[in-house]
């Protein structure tokens, strides 16, 4: 059996970028990204929130040409992060590591993809 773990989203940006630089040298943005649904039988649109995680050059891209608003498609995998908040409580986060992202309204030349294979990917993702 095959398994797939592959995400799209189309969405806007709920704030701007934020880019830092690993102990490594690697780039890594993160933003948080708002997609709506729509509930036909309450007429209303229901927005699910999403941290978005962009390594080397998708990360200087992010972080250079959009903002809070910015209207973009994003494809990745789901990966889950784990940490200890201060009193100790184990926390579990659920994040998108993307692996391209596509403005949506921008000219074509702003359009970035990182084609790394997913085992580089994952190494940039441990350095951190």
């Amino acid at each position: 059996m095959m398994n797939l773990n592959k995400v799209h989203l189309i969405g806007r940006l709920g704030n701007d970028p934020v880019m830092r630089t690993t102990q490594k040298g690697t780039k890594v943005t993160t933003f948080s990204l708002a997609t709506q649904d729509f509930i036909k039988t309450k007429n209303e649109s229901e927005t699910t929130w999403h941290r978005i995680v962009l390594w080397g050059q998708s990360a200087e891209f992010c972080a250079k040409y959009l903002k809070k608003g910015s209207a973009v498609y994003v494809e990745g995998s789901m990966k889950v992060r784990k940490f200890e908040s201060e009193d100790g409580k184990l926390n579990f986060m659920h994040e998108i590591h993307s692996m391209k992202i596509q403005t949506l309204g921008y000219k074509k030349e702003t359009e970035v993809e990182l084609t790394a294979e997913s085992t580089e990917l994952d190494e940039l993702h441990h350095q951190s």
